[in-house]
């Protein structure tokens, strides 16, 4: 006959078991060399509070503060942002007048500025991006340039 001493010393242990397993099994499951790149650019326009969304990147922002920061706080809004995405899950930012391409990295209901990478004192003036593995190709009139996450490629 099984006493209640034994049923409780067996149901520690089943608990114990139990909770072994699970946490020896439980979220440990990694999916590796993910391609987070978006093969062609997003462009853009802001609304009236400087929101612009892509539904089928599943991305929208306020640019708002980056354009104080590229233009400063009295300037309008630029007709189109320009945005991809690297391979390894960057967002590179720009628009017509910036100096600079903006790189964020994905956060918790966020975007996080990772690198400011400055390609044209004078402001672009037509920039497009492309995706050129393992490279984000910016062409703005007759200048080219590789960018990586870390700034522009050699």
């Amino acid at each position: 006959m099984v006493s209640m001493k034994h049923l409780r010393f067996l149901g520690n242990v089943t608990a114990v078991t139990l909770l072994v397993f699970t946490v020896a099994c439980g979220p440990s499951l990694t999916l590796t060399d993910v391609d987070y790149a978006q093969p062609i650019e997003s462009v853009m326009s802001p609304d009236q509070n400087g929101n612009v969304e892509d539904a089928r990147m599943g991305v929208s922002f306020n640019i708002t503060p980056l354009n104080v920061k590229e233009l400063g706080q009295d300037s309008s809004l630029p007709e189109e942002v320009r945005v991809i995405r690297s391979r390894d899950g960057y967002y590179f930012v720009t628009a017509a007048g910036y100096s600079n391409v903006y790189v964020f990295k994905s956060a918790e209901r966020s975007l996080e500025l990772y690198e400011t990478i400055n390609v044209s004192e004078a402001g672009l003036a037509n920039p497009a991006f492309n995706q050129r593995s393992p490279h984000i190709q910016l062409v703005d009139g007759n200048n080219e340039y590789r960018l990586t996450k870390d700034g522009i490629a050699n």
